[in-house]
């Protein structure tokens, strides 16, 4: 009886060590994901904000951009 409670014990500790591995797994996605997602947008806005500063320009300057 010793040897099974011993053996659901590693059971359990191996089983939150799992749980905890995919938590983490999950958060550093999560991070990734935002922090791309933080990154493209800024990109983009970027290039929107040079879109409208060109095409500002008068029609001569902007031909010969």
């Amino acid at each position: 009886m010793d040897r099974i409670q011993r053996l659901i014990s590693q059971i359990d500790c191996v089983d939150k060590m799992m749980t905890a591995k995919i938590d983490n797994e999950r958060a550093l996605i999560h991070d990734q994901f935002y922090s791309r997602l933080g990154t493209t947008y800024q990109k983009i806005s970027l290039a929107e904000k040079q879109f409208h500063v060109k095409n500002a320009c008068s029609p001569i300057t902007s031909e010969i951009v």
